[in-house]
Order: C-alpha cells, then structure tokens, then sequence
C-alpha cells in the first residue's frame, strides 16, 4: 500500500509530478529556483523591449561632436520595380519580388557637408553649405574600394569600429526603404516628400526639409541623386533575396531623382545609371549593417 510522500516545508510532492524534494528549511535552493526564474522572465521582458519598429532612429557619432541620425529598417519583402504601366517606367524595371533577410540603419538624410567636411577634411560640392548634401563626390569618394577600406566610407570604419560596418546601400535596400511599405510610383504625396523642377529654385535644397517617409527618411526622392553599392545590370526576375546587382560593370547606379527632375522623373522605381566620376547632382547616405 503506498503512502503519502511527507510534507516538505508545507508543499505536497507526489510521485510522477516531476517536482524535486526539497528538503525541510532548505532555503538556499528555493531561493536559487526563484532567482533563475526571475533571470529568466527578465531576459524574455529585455527581449521585447529591445526589438527593434520601423523607423527607430539612433544616434552615431561619426568624429568627437558630430553625429549622424540613422533610422531602422525592418526585414520584409516587397515588388521591386514598376508595373507596365507606370509612367516614365524603364524597360529595366520589371517587378519581381525580393526579401531583405536582415535589418538595417539608413542615414535619416543624404550625408551633408558638414558631416563630410568633419570626417575627411574637405568639402567638394558645387553648392556650399553645412546643413546640404555633400555632392561632387564619385563612388569611389565615397568607397574607396570594393572592400570599403577606403574613402569616406572607410574612414567611418576605422573611427566607428563596434557591432556594424557602415556601407552604401544596395539597390534593394534603398528601393525598399524608399517604399516603405507602400506601392505606388512616388511613395507618398511629391510636393511634400521631394525638392524637384517644379518646387525648388533648381538647386539642391538643406537636407531633411521636405516631409520624412513612413519609416522617417527625408529626401529619398528628389535633391540630389544618390549613389548605391551595385553595378548597374539588368534584374534577376525570379524571386530574390537580398540581391547584390550583378558583378561587374561600367556603371554604377544612382537612385532618387534630383531637384532639376520633373515630377514625373521622380518616380521610386526610377533607376539611374552612371561612370564612377563626380557630379554635381549626386551625393549619397550611408547605411549600417546590424552585424560586422
């Protein structure tokens, strides 16, 4: 005839319910129990805490005083390029669909002069100010290398080492933080969004002026055209993951539009193709991977 296990310390045990005995006044073991438990509830709230919305910004400080804002983007999926018929639309942009697997930071604005100035010593552009985007700048400027061991991109290595590497975006990362979740051909309402033909004076204007998109981006479009990671080739149309552009090539592209476009040149589809020299209407902003 089995018999009820004894009481430990007011807790009843009984065989097969997986429980352990403590024994009478043993303190330290419970106490032991309740802090792992603790540790771990705690860990699971530091989890939820620190994952990461869209749009979250963060602070980088790029020399000693000066900082750049950085805004997250999320991994996700969407159609990368245009349907047949968008307006303006290349034969090079056929919609296929493409997932980027990781998160990223993008510069909240283009890279300005003042930021350049501080971190390379010199500021190229046609058009000065502190507070524009830094433009007469080639990709190589920009790169260096291949390897980004070089040029600004380089500098900003060295001098911001830990948990990341900053580097243009690609073509698909900058199309999709452009979108922002959205589908149309300018990804929100122009005049509020972008510095173009019809609303500027020609030049480019102070970045961060115009209305941000939903993932808090300014200047995606429009004011100057931005430098990304690929050489510009024709797109893999089956389905994609974060896609690099082809291998080699003569040209790099160019995204956004710039404010001498019309409207309807300012399309987030739109692709620009160009040889790796310095012009006055493109410039760049940096992404930052979440992983070296």
């Amino acid at each position: 005839m089995s018999q009820e296990p004894p009481d430990q310390a007011g807790l009843i045990i009984r065989p097969g319910s997986g429980l352990a005995l403590l024994p009478n006044g043993d303190t330290p073991v419970l106490s032991e129990i309740i802090s792992r438990s603790l540790a771990h509830i705690q860990t699971r709230k530091s989890l939820a805490v620190t994952e990461r919305r869209a749009g979250e910004e963060r602070e980088f400080e790029i020399v000693p005083g000066v900082k750049m804002v950085m805004c997250w983007i999320p991994p996700g999926e969407f159609l990368m390029g245009s349907p047949e018929d968008e307006v303006c639309r290349w034969d090079q942009e056929t919609q296929h669909r493409v997932k980027i697997s990781q998160g990223f930071w993008l510069a909240k604005t283009p890279t300005t002069q003042a930021q350049w100035q501080a971190v390379m010593g010199n500021n190229p552009s046609h058009f000065k100010g502190d507070d524009l985007p830094v433009e007469c700048v080639s990709w190589d400027d920009i790169c260096g290398n291949e390897l980004g061991t070089g040029g600004f991109l380089g500098e900003l290595n060295k001098r911001v080492p830990e948990g990341g590497r900053f580097h243009l975006p690609t073509e698909a990362q900058w199309e999709y933080a452009c979108r922002a979740g959205t589908t149309g051909p300018y990804g929100g309402d122009l005049i509020e969004i972008a510095s173009y033909f019809e609303n500027n004076d020609e030049r480019a204007d102070p970045v961060g002026q115009k209305k941000p998109n939903a993932w808090g981006l300014h200047d995606m479009l429009g004011n100057v055209s931005e430098w990304c990671s690929d050489w510009c080739g024709g797109y893999d149309l089956s389905a994609v993951t974060d896609p690099t552009g082809t291998t080699s090539g003569s040209n790099r592209v160019v995204r956004g539009s710039y404010c001498d476009n019309y409207a309807y040149d300012c399309r987030v589809a739109g692709r620009g193709s160009l040889p790796n020299r310095r012009y006055i209407i493109t410039g760049f902003r940096i992404a930052r991977s979440s992983v070296p």
